[in-house]
């Protein structure tokens, strides 16, 4: 009995918990949504298949098995609104319906829709009649019809994108089939899986699928009304809750080709067991990482790359289906120790992992290189990574053997490559050791001005070989994937690797940008006498380094082209601006080029340099020339950049190189700059002895193609092609040149002047060899001092008192230790790369970069690690680092001197308190006097009966009226010792008044005259320091006048408005103040007074109230006044 009785309430909690589902993975806002809206309206098409359609009334599909699972996991009720596409949509924009189950995204429908993430994705092809031979590509659909469905997503695209494609409408995609096979339209567009279904059911022949036609309406979605966006997030988390295996069997149920599914694989010898377990496992997942390019990323979600195709290859064999899994690779290594990934598709051996994987053979080996940064010259192999900081992925193979190999070597593990990268380009390490063709791919793409592959590197006991790794417990699974790979063969190999190793081969152009390369002839012009960027040779051929760049990207995007070359660059540019010529292909854009011409993308950098005679010195960049004569070619890159940077330098014009070097070397210039190889190449092939290369500029040329203004179609061509550039296609031009030895024309006239002083030349060598000797030993010298001097500088900057940051792109690239110290960091690494705006503080974060770099000085607040802040003074200097433009800022910390302030700010109010006490004393005496002298009077007139009611009421009058003002007193000194600082509007007549008031006793016993010309003035700022100035101001006014006789002592107030301040003006005649001293008046502590009458804190106070709190400013100055010739006049300026 009591087994029934548990029995039957463990089934009665079962059907209760199956029945009442908590879904805790909704919100408690989302749940009542759920409770107020019982039913959800969904539209549900008449004739999709096999996605979303309706077969003998009942609805079904791809969508519809989707939505019956967001039933179940939700807790939401569908009903179903059959009807048209274009019924449903315009249904959905008026709100009655709320939501579609399978479509895809355009802007369009976003204006109206909240759409899920993509849950199933398509391929779309291009469909036409078996017979027309006329369409094969993307190009040939110009001017032909397409049958298309009404508001369907194709029609969107083509009126958008294609607008020369003739649009037929069509009610269902069954009739925009019949439109194509009875030649009403000449293609349409389709997934394969809604072909397939009408073909099979409707028995259509005749139509064949061109080609892939790669679109975003690919991707198929969920979308509700844009009003409920809760319905879209419950619909989300539902479809993120459906399990593989769930997706697989509706997949395996619409969209799988049932007769490729029945087939076994064949040809592989596989036993019973083996069948057993294909048939059991449709699926197996696969680990894939986020940025192994081009081997194994992922982009836009998803999978790509060779190994990701080469696993698809080979379980397409199996006839299973690869599901990619994609995360950072310690994630999916831990994963994958876990059980929850079945195969790491890429992996290198290493002994420990064979406790948790079994290794399949190689498909592919790894060369691992060093990379460093381009401007670096002291890493060439493995021997100089010993004390650098040295990057490398957490958890690779590669990681731990280096490890091994070098256990004292110091490694920053890191989670992703470009993290890697970045770091060694913003000096944060030194190096990484990676797969070298990775790294080439990378430089390639994002690098190529700032990284470098110096050489290969060998590691101890690591195998550069990779494998598949498939999990331990998978020994059936390791067994089929052994004889899948067996059977790849050689013509799949090199089809993936033309795909994805030879990536040069497969550039992607436009539709229009292939017309332009069929129908347009290219025009090229360039000088002739600019070696080895661009010259002509014996044979009157255009060679050199540029020119060898444009002839790779002719090739590769098979241009077709002309050469016109110039005499001058002038003329070039010339031809460019009146487009007679369409590309000049060695250059740099500058502002001025912009106005007519448009440039590609960099394809080589190198600074400029500075040529001058042997017996000049080292010139560390273009500043120093700025009073000497420098030779240029005119309107060179050089002359423009130089020009930019420095507008008034003396510039000498050239036509070419050679006319350079010959006005150098005959002393018509200090200097001649060009590119660094020019002067090189130049300077060697033209036999100049006096002229060395004495420094560089501090300006680099970036060279890229210049090409006339309105061809932006031909600038995307080339930037297409230079994108694929490798990194040793790169250097392969550039070292022929740099390494080669050049032929130009020979001048033949000069070679009897060449004999003539061949002869006296020979003379001179042994004693130039002994120069150059005495001259190699100076520059070792000068080395060493220089490195000396970078080594001082270094410890002088890290013992530096003030805080030094190098700021770069709005980030921290440098810091010192006192830095670090004022902000209370525990060391560099937590700072570098913070943007200012997390350290430093602004009232307009907008103009926080200008501030940091202003060369004068100013304060701030900055941000410590416990997010408080400090008061710091900063002065900014513009400079270069690490051959990058920067800022390097000073930082003082200015918390002691802050409270220092505040300090003397209280001393200096409490003696201000003083005087102002001793003149309400002085105020209060007659008031009092007058009170006491009425009360005894009226006592006295009491007493002997002589009080008239009329004399007893003004007498109360008169007493009333005096206290008033010894209440207004009061209020007065009560306003002025107030501590609250409140910025607020108030009237500056009001407030000198007010101080006027409270000072007028101490004047009259001083005998001393106060006039006033006051105009009201309305200000905003601080009512009671700006009472606390005055009355420091008056003070030393009253103080000064002792010194004259009673009856001339005067002072002068006056008020009035200016464009931008409220000025006041106050004018003493006490003998106005020493010229030598008159500087000093506002530091603290000064005075002029007996320490016993002044704390000289007064004026100091004074001038920090106008300048800091007020933002305004005071002066002192002599001045003669009215019949008065020694005054002092105080201005004070607010701000209005």
């Amino acid at each position: 009995m009591l087994k029934r009785l548990l029995l039957s309430l463990f089934l009665f909690t079962y059907v209760i918990a199956h029945n009442n589902p908590i879904h805790t993975h909704l919100t408690n806002e989302e749940e009542n949504f759920i409770k107020n809206n019982p039913i959800i309206k969904v539209g549900a098409e008449t004739d999709w298949p096999p996605f979303d359609f309706v077969e003998n009334g009942e609805y079904k599909g791809f969508a519809k098995d989707h939505l019956d699972l967001i039933e179940k996991k939700s807790g939401l009720k569908f009903e179903y609104i059959t009807d048209t596409w274009e019924n449903l949509l315009l249904k959905t924009k008026n709100k009655e319906i709320d939501m579609l189950p399978c479509l895809s995204k355009s802007d369009t429908r976003e204006e109206y829709l909240l759409f899920t993430k993509n849950y199933v994705t398509t391929r779309d092809y291009l469909f036409a009649n078996e017979n027309n031979k006329n369409i094969n590509t993307i190009d040939d659909i110009k001017g032909k019809t397409v049958s298309v469905v009404k508001n369907y997503i194709q029609e969107e695209v083509f009126k958008k994108e294609y607008p020369s494609v003739k649009l037929y409408y069509v009610n269902n995609i069954l009739e925009a089939m019949d439109a194509v096979v009875t030649n009403k339209a000449d293609f349409t567009v389709a997934n394969i899986a809604l072909m397939n279904y009408h073909i099979k059911r409707y028995s259509v022949t005749g139509l064949q699928a061109k080609f892939h036609l790669g679109n975003n309406w690919s991707l198929l979605y969920m979308a509700t009304r844009d009003d409920k966006p809760l319905l879209r997030n419950i619909i989300q988390k539902s479809l993120d809750l459906i399990t593989v295996e769930e997706k697989n069997k509706i997949t395996s149920k619409w969209l799988e080709n049932k007769e490729n599914k029945e087939k076994k694989p064949n040809n592989l010898n596989l036993s019973s067991k083996e069948l057993e377990y294909i048939n059991k496992n449709k699926t197996v997942i696969i680990a894939n990482e986020l940025d192994w390019i081009p081997y194994d990323y992922n982009e836009k979600g998803v999978a790509k790359g060779y190994v990701v195709d080469y696993m698809k290859l080979v379980f397409k064999k199996l006839n299973i289906e690869p599901l990619f899994i994609t995360d950072q690779w310690s994630i999916l290594y831990s994963d994958f120790k876990n059980g929850k990934i079945d195969i790491l598709p890429v992996v290198s051996y290493n002994k420990k992992r064979e406790d948790i994987m079994d290794f399949t053979q190689s498909y592919l080996s790894q060369t691992l290189s060093i990379i460093t940064k381009k401007s670096r010259t002291d890493i060439i192999n493995s021997d100089d990574l010993v004390g650098k900081k040295i990057a490398m992925i957490k958890d690779w193979n590669s990681t731990k053997k280096y490890q091994e190999a070098y256990p004292d070597a110091n490694i920053i593990e890191f989670e992703n490559l470009k993290d890697i990268f970045d770091a060694i380009k913003d000096n944060f390490v030194d190096a990484t050791i990676q797969n070298k063709f990775l790294a080439s791919y990378y430089i390639n793409k994002n690098y190529y001005e700032d990284l470098k592959i110096v050489s290969d590197i060998s590691i101890k006991n690591f195998d550069e070989k990779l494998f598949v790794g498939v999990n331990e417990n998978l020994k059936t699974l390791h067994a089929i994937l052994q004889k899948a790979m067996s059977s790849v063969t050689r013509d799949e190999i090199k089809a993936l690797e033309e795909k994805w190793i030879n990536i040069t081969k497969n550039i992607d152009f436009t539709s229009e940008e292939k017309y332009f390369i069929k129908n347009t002839k290219i025009k090229v012009t360039s000088t002739k006498t600019w070696a080895p960027y661009n010259f002509i040779d014996n044979n009157d051929n255009m060679k050199g380094i540029s020119i060898d760049f444009w002839k790779y990207i002719v090739d590769k995007a098979k241009l077709q082209t002309e050469f016109l070359p110039k005499k001058t660059f002038i003329e070039s540019i010339d031809s460019i601006k009146e487009k007679e010529s369409d590309v000049v292909v060695g250059t740099s854009k500058t502002k001025e080029r912009l106005n007519y011409s448009i440039f590609s993308d960099i394809y080589l950098k190198s600074p400029l340099g500075i040529a001058t005679l042997q017996d000049k010195n080292f010139i560390k960049n273009a500043s120093e020339l700025l009073d000497k004569k420098i030779a240029v070619g005119k309107n060179y890159s050089a002359h423009k950049l130089l020009e930019e940077k420095y507008p008034n330098m003396n510039f000498v014009f050239v036509n070419d190189p050679k006319e350079g070097l010959e006005y150098l070397s005959n002393n018509k210039a200090y200097a001649y700059v060009d590119i660094m190889p020019v002067l090189t190449y130049n300077i060697k092939n033209l036999g100049y002895t006096n002229i060395k290369i004495t420094g560089q500029t501090g300006i680099d040329f970036d060279l890229r193609f210049m090409l006339r203004d309105d061809y932006t179609i031909l600038q995307s061509i080339i930037n297409k092609v230079l994108n694929r550039m490798t990194y040793k296609e790169r250097e392969e031009i550039y070292k022929e040149w740099i390494n080669a030895n050049y032929e130009e024309p020979y001048d033949y006239s000069l070679l009897l002047k060449v004999a003539a002083v061949f002869v006296i030349i020979l003379f001179f060598v042994v004693y130039r060899n002994r120069q150059l000797l005495q001259y190699q030993k100076r520059l070792e010298l000068a080395k060493k001092e220089t490195e000396k001097s970078l080594n001082n500088f270094k410890t002088l900057i890290e013992l530096n008192i003030a805080g030094i940051l190098i700021i770069r792109d709005k980030k921290i690239s440098y810091i010192n230790d006192e830095a670090i110290k004022i902000l209370k960091y525990n060391s560099k690494d937590e700072l570098i790369y913070k943007e200012v705006s997390e350290i430093f503080q602004t009232e307009d974060s907008s103009n926080l970069c200008d501030v940091l770099i202003s060369s004068d000085s100013s304060e701030l607040n900055a941000i410590s690690k416990t997010n408080n802040l400090i008061p710091v003074l900063l002065k900014g200097e513009a400079a270069e680092f690490d051959n990058l433009p920067s800022h390097i800022i000073s930082m003082i910390d200015l918390t002691d001197i802050k409270n220092k302030e505040d300090l003397m700010l209280q001393q200096s109010k409490m003696a201000s308190l003083g005087e102002m006490i001793g003149n309400i004393a002085h105020q209060w005496r007659q008031p009092l006097s007058s009170i006491s002298t009425i009360s005894s009077g009226l006592k006295l007139q009491k007493e002997y009966d002589q009080l008239t009611d009329k004399t007893f009421i003004e007498s109360l009058d008169n007493i009333t009226e005096t206290t008033k003002f010894l209440s207004q007193t009061i209020d007065d000194f009560q306003n002025y010792i107030k501590e609250d600082k409140l910025k607020k509007e108030f009237n500056i007549l009001n407030s000198i008044e007010k101080v006027l008031t409270l000072m007028k006793g101490s004047f009259t016993n001083s005998f001393i005259t106060v006039e006033n010309d006051l105009e009201g003035i309305i200000v905003n700022s601080y009512e009671n320091e700006l009472n606390q100035a005055l009355l420091n101001i008056l003070s030393n006014s009253k103080d000064a006048l002792k010194n004259i006789d009673e009856e001339h002592r005067y002072i002068h107030i006056k008020s009035y408005k200016s464009s931008k301040y409220a000025v006041i003006e106050i004018i003493d005649n006490g003998g106005g103040i020493d010229e030598k001293i008159i500087k000093k008046v506002f530091e603290p502590y000064f005075t002029t007074k007996h320490k016993s009458q002044g704390t000289g804190l007064g004026l100091y106070m004074t001038h920090k109230i106008l300048s800091d709190s007020m933002s305004g400013s005071i002066n002192i100055e002599n001045c003669s006044f009215n019949t008065y010739e020694k005054c002092t006049k105080v201005t004070l300026k607010i701000p209005l």
